[in-house]
């Protein structure tokens, strides 16, 4: 599976995105943190669901939290 991170260089300080396939979110973010980059794992995410963050929203903290719940728009209104 495709997992997207934004990460810190940790000697520049820099935050950039990596995109990486890998078995599992967990191998993604070690591999990543042997790498040299500081990882929030909340700000690890499949690609589709990075690209929806960033591209659809602000990406404020708390877009980034799992999902607790989903709606299901074809029962509105029912």
């Amino acid at each position: 599976m495709i997992y997207k991170a934004l990460v810190t260089d940790k000697e520049t300080r820099k935050r950039i995105t990596i995109a990486r396939d890998y078995p599992s979110k967990t191998e993604f973010i070690f591999d990543l943190r042997r790498n040299g980059y500081a990882v929030n794992p909340s700000h690890v995410k499949t690609k589709k669901e990075f690209d929806r963050i960033m591209e659809t929203t602000n990406a404020e903290p708390w877009q980034w939290q799992p999902r607790k719940y989903r709606l299901d728009v074809t029962k509105r209104g029912k």
